[in-house]
């Protein structure tokens, strides 16, 4: 452990809180520390783990160790990572999750194996984190086929309408929706999508739900 601590440290000057970013398997095989490690039966994380305990995340690196990600330790590991970065690093509350976990969150806490693991798909990831706590269409990059799925569009209208502004019936609604909610409440893929940008056809769709609250 003295040996990478001065390698890196000492001969390569890396400050210890970017040793992530700079330290690959290269960096140390080829300062001769391959055969000790082999020795051990290491990879190149596990050396650095041995000579920085605990301080550092697998998965914090440029290059996880290989295979890292796989089978059902590896999804248990995505998960774990992504629960860490969310509550421990970042501290981002439940509600908010939505809009801050996207691409660029992946990318930024080099979770991109995660983001693949999952399909490149945001709520893939945090309902394997969270089960259940969240629906697709509340994510900022929601997945297209979300506004074609009936299911979908009246949870979210109602979710709008009645959580977000509050409205109490679908009468005041009717009256009372505006296109521009749907842009300050993130919901113009909705607007788009199901309604085709037409207010017309919101005030149809509710005039619909409200008759088959009459029946």
């Amino acid at each position: 452990s003295y040996m990478t601590c001065y390698l890196l440290e000492q001969r390569l000057s890396i400050p210890i809180h970017e040793i992530p970013l700079h330290v690959k398997a290269g960096t140390l095989w080829d300062y001769r520390l391959r055969p000790p490690a082999m020795m051990y039966g290491w990879n190149y994380y596990e050396v650095i783990d041995n000579a920085y305990p605990g301080i550092f995340k697998p998965w914090q690196f440029q290059q996880v160790p290989n295979k890292y990600w796989d089978g059902e330790e590896g999804q248990r590991r995505a998960i774990e990572a992504v629960k860490y970065v969310i509550e421990e690093e970042l501290k981002i509350p439940l509600k908010e999750i939505p809009f801050r976990v996207n691409m660029h969150f992946f990318k930024q806490h080099s979770l991109g194996g995660v983001f693949t693991l999952f399909g490149q798909s945001p709520f893939q990831v945090v309902d394997a984190v969270y089960p259940g706590a969240f629906k697709p269409w509340q994510f900022a990059n929601v997945p297209m086929h979300c506004w074609k799925n009936k299911t979908y569009i009246q949870e979210a209208m109602e979710d709008f309408l009645f959580k977000q502004l509050h409205f109490s019936s679908y009468k005041e609604a009717f009256l009372k929706v505006r296109s521009q909610y749907f842009n300050d409440f993130r919901l113009t893929g909705l607007f788009q999508m199901a309604f085709d940008s037409q207010m017309n056809n919101v005030k149809e769709w509710i005039k619909m739900q409200e008759m088959k609250v009459d029946k």
